[in-house]
């Protein structure tokens, strides 16, 4: 078909295009695109030495200031990405957005910064940047207009009484250029770019320092020596780009308030923690304590006092920003080490929007005809995947798999699901995915047939695997610097199949029966074990982590009743009663209380009666309650519940059969409601891949009869948004948009519809590739199923489908009607 120019400048380097095609669509100087970090740092050093020291005084000169702002800049030429990417598809995770908090606080998929001691940010930080330099050397008027978009410098300038006027004026050290594509220019228009000015030239050319630009190998701080303004624009972002100059403050600059922070260094998902902020400012007073916490923006609060809950583990930078009654600005922060435990699913959110930790992907890992398998969940439904590994046969009854996602680096800090298990060998074993393939490794020990098996992460960053070795004593092995090494604790379990885990500030404690038939938990860091409770002979067990990070153990009493084991002050164990009589294993979560974003929790415990009825037995602050759930199971698998606000509660179950089931409550509270369905029992092929999504009731009567020709089942229609987002979110499926209502929606939707990324209205990540297809066409990707004449619609629909089942056009088809362009116009209707 026809090429469009999409995007061009620092974005778009033609990577992998031809040398040609780079030259006519004016992209980036190769140049700059293949130059490494090196020579441009060692430029930059060079103009540091021949220049000015930079001053960091509360209240330095004009002319200073200027000095100041442009070494500081040169100062951090070459500071990169971590990890490292080559193309702005995925995560761009820089330092900068953290220090200077950010809007978006999405670490997920980042890695740290050894210099700056922070966890990096997933967001577009040109402006985050210059941002920080600015304030570095001495700036504090009016800092919180300025964040990640590169207009809030115009927005500042307008702010200031300064009058920036489009390819205009001189610039001078330490002005910040901001970059506007043809057309007016207001405060609401998007501006592409804004760089420091480091050096003006005798010849009139300037020399720069960009943040956010794509190299070669990553993205990192540029510098750009000689350029003249005009021409430079052009040949980065093409014909007609605009500039405008932004001075810093000439007149002496307000001290920011001085301020200091607290909180825990360690902390447990599903548990609240408390930070706090203190501030002053001289003459003035404090107006607002505004934090992020690195988990998205969704969870930003102001207060002096706050009280955060991480769903996820990892390590995260709390930053506190203190607002002065003056609007002066510091920002402090707190690195926090976040411990989480191995349940029935290892969920993983996904990146593919910068600013967003949802929607979350689930793996739950089960024994399959080949050896291993995931079910697959990723918000839309659920598919099974074939996952490398060989766990041994002790039975699906005895031989656990514990599911774990931890920030990997060996998957560049992305958050990364993995699976531990007893091989068919009889070793330790793990199953996780690597970018996008999947590997297995053997690893040390060699738990015991039919033992149990639970893992958590350490403060360390690495995972610990518990269970029952072939000794009859409890094990450990945990991933140190060295690699895997294993340890004996104390304690010998005499069911090896029931072990749980509860994570604590202080470590994981580890509960099993011991041959006496006492409830006893062994300590990981102290190596302590003590008895906690008479229970039942083979008394099932689970534990969580309360709220308020105390350990907590469930289990059945003597009379086979349910009750629970406590931590309290003073390494004392309190024991009560709770409604319900198991009859088989228990699964227990936290989960987020109704109306909340972060906080209150409650807990729930799951079981099976003796007539393989689903129960839950929870408490939401009022006391224990039991509901019941629909459908009756031979075997409870396990439990999942809140990862973020709004994901589904889910508990999962295997029939007499060897079937499995999903109860879900949509609400993701245990009063429901809970709908059963059946997961799927073979791996996926490619036809369960492919998504018909229609946005109006013709469109969707045209969608089934695509389906019926194509030999899809009518499931595979959906006329909800919700799910048509995250398919192609996935990556996991070819989503066709069938009518012009439908691609509008995924391209721009203009109707600002919710989706489950809480995307800003008028925006998706959304992309449609040139069909027909019969492959996956990557993240973020759907094929147009949209007619240029709207009578021909159900058509190239069923053109597209039927293509993608059988690899071929429908019999006597040689040609689809073309494609209609997408239009930013509001239609139809999200479900």
């Amino acid at each position: 078909g026809v090429w469009h120019l999409v995007r061009t400048g620092p974005y778009g380097c033609g990577a992998g295009l031809p040398a040609a095609l780079r030259r006519d669509w004016r992209l980036a100087d190769p140049g700059n695109c293949s130059a490494t970090a090196a020579p441009q740092r060692a430029a930059a050093q060079r103009a540091l030495s021949a220049g000015f020291s930079p001053s960091t005084g509360a209240s330095p000169s004009a002319a200073d200031l200027r000095q100041s702002i442009a070494s500081i800049a040169l100062s951090q030429v070459g500071v990169s990405d971590t990890p490292a990417v080559t193309s702005f598809a995925g995560v761009d995770c820089d330092p900068y957005s953290t220090l200077v908090a950010g809007f978006s606080a999405n670490s997920d998929g980042c890695g740290y910064d050894q210099h700056f001691q922070v966890e990096n940010e997933n967001e577009a930080w040109c402006s985050d940047f210059n941002k920080w330099v600015w304030q570095r050397a001495g700036v504090t008027a009016d800092m919180n207009t300025l964040n990640a978009g590169s207009v809030s410098f115009y927005d500042w300038a307008l702010d200031q009484g300064q009058s920036p006027a489009p390819d205009s004026g001189t610039p001078q050290v330490g002005d910040s250029i901001v970059f506007f594509g043809p057309g007016a220019i207001t405060r609401d228009t998007y501006a592409d770019h804004v760089g420091i000015v480091t050096a003006v030239n005798a010849d009139g050319t300037i020399d720069m320092v960009n943040g956010d630009f794509l190299g070669a190998s990553n993205v990192s701080v540029e510098y750009d020596t000689n350029i003249s303004l005009t021409s430079w624009a052009a040949g980065i972002w093409g014909q007609g780009e605009q500039w405008v100059i932004v001075a810093p403050p000439s007149a002496a600059q307000q001290p920011a308030p001085d301020a200091v922070m607290a909180g825990p260094r360690v902390a447990v998902t599903g548990t609240a923690g408390t930070f706090r902020a203190a501030a002053t400012e001289p003459g003035g007073g404090i107006s607002e304590y505004y934090w992020t916490f690195g988990d998205g923006r969704t969870t930003n609060t102001t207060g002096q006092d706050v009280t955060h809950v991480f769903s996820e583990d990892g390590r995260y930078t709390v930053t506190v920003t203190v607002t002065s009654s003056f609007g002066t600005v510091t920002t402090r922060t707190w690195n926090v080490t976040v411990l989480g435990a191995s349940s029935a699913v290892a969920a993983v959110p996904s990146d593919a929007v910068w600013f967003a930790t949802t929607p979350v992907e689930e793996y739950l890992f089960v024994r399959s005809a080949g050896g291993l398998a995931a079910e697959n969940w990723d918000g839309a439904s659920w598919l099974q995947v074939p996952v490398p590994g060989q766990p041994s046969g002790d039975g699906p009854a005895t031989g656990t798999i514990a599911a774990l996602s931890y920030p990997d680096p060996a998957a560049s800090d992305a958050m990364t699901p993995h699976a531990y298990f007893r091989s068919a060998g009889g070793t330790l074993a793990q199953t996780y995915l690597a970018g996008t393939t999947w590997v297995t490794q053997s690893l040390p020990g060699r738990p015991a047939a039919g033992s149990g098996i639970v893992a958590t992460t350490t403060t360390s960053g690495g995972p610990a695997v518990f269970y029952a070795g072939t000794d009859g004593n409890l094990a450990e092995t945990s991933l140190q610097p060295g690699g895997w090494v294993t340890r004996t604790l104390p304690g010998a379990p005499a069911n090896p199949a029931s072990l749980a885990l509860a994570d604590t500030p202080s470590g994981p404690q580890i509960f099993s029966i011991s041959p006496g038939g006492m409830l006893t938990v062994t300590a990981s860091g102290s190596g302590s074990t003590r008895p906690v409770a008479r229970a039942a002979a083979g008394s099932p067990l689970a534990a969580v982590t309360t709220p308020s990070g105390q350990a907590r153990a469930f289990f059945t009493d003597r009379q086979g009743r349910l009750a629970e084991a406590t931590q309290a002050p003073g390494s004392r164990w309190e024991v009560a009663g709770v409604p319900g009589v198991p009859a088989s294993a228990l699964a227990a979560t936290n989960y987020l209380l109704p109306g909340s974003q972060a906080a209150p929790l409650g807990e729930e415990v799951f079981f099976l009666t003796s007539s393989g009825q689903p129960e839950v037995t929870f408490d939401g602050g009022g006391g224990w309650q039991t509901a019941t759930l629909p459908g009756t199971a031979a075997r409870l698998i396990g439990a999942s519940a809140y990862q973020v606000a709004g994901q589904p509660a889910q508990l999962f179950l295997s029939t007499a059969a060897g079937g499995l089931l999903a109860d879900t409550s949509a609400s993701g509270a245990p009063t429901g409601p809970w709908t059963t369905a059946s997961l799927p029992g073979t791996p996926a092929t490619f036809a369960d891949r492919v998504l018909l999504y229609a946005a109006t009731p013709a469109d969707h009567t045209s969608a089934l009869s695509a389906a019926a020709a194509a030999g899809l089942p009518a499931s595979q229609v959906t006329q909800s948004f919700a799910p048509a987002w995250d398919a192609p979110l996935s990556g996991s499926y070819l989503v066709i948009s069938v009518g012009l209502a439908a691609t509008d929606a995924l391209y721009y939707n203009a109707c600002g519809w919710d989706n489950p990324s809480g995307d800003i209205p008028g925006s998706t990540p959304f992309y449609d590739v040139a069909g027909p297809l019969d492959r996956l066409p990557g993240a973020d990707a759907f094929e147009n199923g949209a007619a240029a004449t709207a009578s021909q619609d159900q058509q190239r629909a069923a053109g597209l489908a039927y293509y993608a089942v059988h690899g071929a056009l429908p019999p006597g088809v040689t040609s689809l009607p073309p494609a209609a362009r997408p239009q930013y116009a509001c239609s139809g209707s999200p479900s």
